[in-house]
Order: C-alpha cells, then structure tokens, then sequence
C-alpha cells in the first residue's frame, strides 16, 4: 500500500486519496478507439471489476465525470414523485439540492450533522408521505457518519419507494452488497476509497429501477442510465470515454480483486479504529481531540475530529503539512473547528501510523 510520500505530502485527505505511482504510470498507454474490439476487452475486464467491488451481477455504468453525474442521472431516472432527502451533511443536503433543481418537489428528514437517520423515524416519513424517492449518503464525508443503508433502503422499499444511495466515500472501503441487499441504485465516485484520480465515476441500478426509468420522460442525455444499459449489455459505452482514466481503473481493479474484498472492508475498519484508538490516547494526554460521531456510527473511511477551542485549525494543517502529511480541513460549516483524517484507499495502518503521529506532533508543537 501508499508509502511513497508525493511533493505535496502523501494524501490523507478525504478525496483526492493518495494514488499509487503504479496507477498514475498505466495511465501512459497509447490510445485505442472506443470503438473497437480492443476496448470492449477493455471494457469487460472493467465490467468483471466493477462488480466485484459493487458486489452485483447487473451492469455498472462508467461516467467520465464527478459523483455529482450520476446522483444527477439516478434523479432524473428516478419514479415520477416528490422526493424525501436524508440530510446530515453537506453531501446528503446536495443530493437534496440536485433533486430540487432537476424539478422535483423535495422534502428533508434532516439530523444533525455527524448523527445518522433512524429506520423508525423515517417509517414516520413514509408513512405520512407519499414519495417516489428516498435520497441518502452512504457515508456522510463532511462528518465521517456512516449510515446503515441496508436497513434504510429496506424501510424504504416496505412503503414502496426507490431508494438512491451516495456510497462515494464508503464504496470500496466499506461493507456494501448490492444484490444481496436488494439495493435500487448506488453511486460512488474514483477518487475516494476506490483511490484512483478524480475524473470517473460508477453506479449500478437494479433491474427493477431500469424498466422504470424508460418511462421516464426527463432522462436527459449524458446521464441517461438507459442508453448506459443498453450500450453496456453490448460491452459497449454511448459516449467517449476517459480512456486513460480506463486504464488506471483496469490497474487498481485487479489489485483490488488481489487484496479481496473482505479483506479491503477489514483494512478500512481497522484504520478506522486506530484513529479513535489515537484519540482517546490523546484525551489522556491533555489533547482534547474528539470525533463528531458516536463510536457505532463512525464511517471506515473518514474521521471528522473537533479541535479545541483554543487552537487554529489553518494553522493545525500547516503545521501537518510541514511533515508531509496532507489532511483536510472542515467541510462547510465544520470547516472552522474540524479536521478530517482520510483513511481510505491504499492506505495502510503502517502508512495511518505515520499520520497520526505527524498531526500528534503538528498539535504539540
């Protein structure tokens, strides 16, 4: 895994992860056109991948875009109806804001920022409501809360609503099965736990959630799922494809298929653990470090720790910096009294240890 520091310090933010030269080098293969049976070779080696890391046997779909493209498509392809958003942070409150301006009528069962949503609380929601949609963030990256998406989509699916999950920082680095949760639609985005360059990302529909979506009157064009079915079921793409982006992904799935999935999850949660292990050895030092999220809720992939009041938090990552160590600021409106530790990816505990110890130091000093 990553122990190769960058010019810019090795990368613990929360996206874009640290990506290993390896990675990066594949990107430097020659060009192939899109449409030949070199890239449907390509492409089904991709597919194979793919759901692997969904664990699905339906298609999944390869945007040359942000997550942002495809939580926009899963709206758009979406049951005609309002719309209940799951919101507890900043990226939740943007599916919720897309879905709004995309011209469905939106409704919030907001928390607050760093909890997670109560299947018995949304049963109220939908029980009350009638919806054609539940939005909802896997893990929340703003706040490092991981919600239980199987037990939400359940609830979901009792009333007889689609389901719609942002897995981007969870996918990759925490437990998700598609299929055997029976999950309508999930996205997530390259450059988090998947630790590739920003520029792709992926999601698969069910079956189900397809045929519903021919009947969709406002697909639009380059986020149609439909076409991407389609072209997908003949090994195919509908538009023109990052292909060197498409060569990296080729590289980092087959590591991944090397490491396994299970032992990806358990990476993932044991840096997760370490983190909070540091923390409390902070605290009984006389640091009073603390993560936002109650310890059962907290997400594998990324740690939202509140800093005391007393110190700057620019002047906290500057001083990270200083020992090559990149980790992130607070996001929205965390961003002033919060860092985030990125532990996802490639990251090993070995390299996490590292990290830890230079923020220890940063905090010291």
């Amino acid at each position: 895994m990553t122990d190769t520091p960058t010019g810019f310090g090795t990368f613990f933010v929360p996206g874009p992860t640290e990506v290993r030269p390896e990675i990066l080098a594949a990107m430097t293969q020659p060009m192939i056109p899109h449409r030949s049976s070199e890239f449907e070779e390509l492409f089904a080696r991709l597919q194979a991948g793919l759901k692997y890391v969904f664990q699905t046997d339906r298609p999944v779909y390869i945007s040359a875009s942000s997550a942002t493209g495809m939580m926009e498509a899963g709206i758009r392809c979406s049951p005609p109806g309002p719309i209940l958003s799951l919101v507890n942070g900043a990226f939740s409150e943007r599916f919720a804001h897309i879905a709004e301006m995309c011209g469905r009528q939106v409704d919030r069962y907001g928390v607050e920022w760093g909890s997670v949503h109560s299947v018995a609380e949304l049963e109220t929601y939908l029980t009350e409501g009638a919806y054609a949609a539940v939005t909802l963030v896997h893990s929340e990256t703003s706040t490092g809360a991981l919600n239980d998406i199987r037990a939400l989509s359940n609830s979901a699916h009792s009333h007889g609503v689609t389901c719609l999950v942002d897995s981007v920082s969870g996918l990759g680095g925490a437990e998700v099965r598609t299929q055997d949760w029976q999950l309508d639609y999930v996205l997530t985005g390259a450059q988090k736990a998947l630790a590739l360059p920003p520029g792709l990302a992926f999601s698969t529909a069910s079956a189900a959630f397809i045929e519903s979506a021919r009947r969709a009157e406002t697909r639009g064009v380059y986020f149609d799922l439909v076409e991407m079915d389609d072209f997908a079921a003949g090994g195919q793409v509908p538009t023109t494809p990052a292909l060197s982006l498409m060569y990296a992904l080729d590289t980092q799935l087959e590591a991944i298929r090397q490491e396994g999935m299970e032992n990806r999850w358990k990476r993932h949660t044991t840096m997760s653990q370490m983190t909070s292990q540091w923390l409390d050895k902070c605290r009984d030092s006389g640091i009073a470090l603390n993560n936002i999220v109650r310890p059962e809720f907290r997400s594998p992939t990324v740690s939202a720790i509140r800093m005391p009041t007393k110190f700057s938090t620019a002047d906290f990552i500057r001083k990270v910096a200083e020992r090559g160590i990149r980790v992130a600021t607070g996001y929205g409106k965390l961003k002033s009294d919060t860092f985030r530790i990125g532990h996802m990816g490639d990251h090993s505990p070995a390299t996490l240890e590292a990290c830890l110890a230079a923020c220890e130091a940063a905090i010291k000093a």
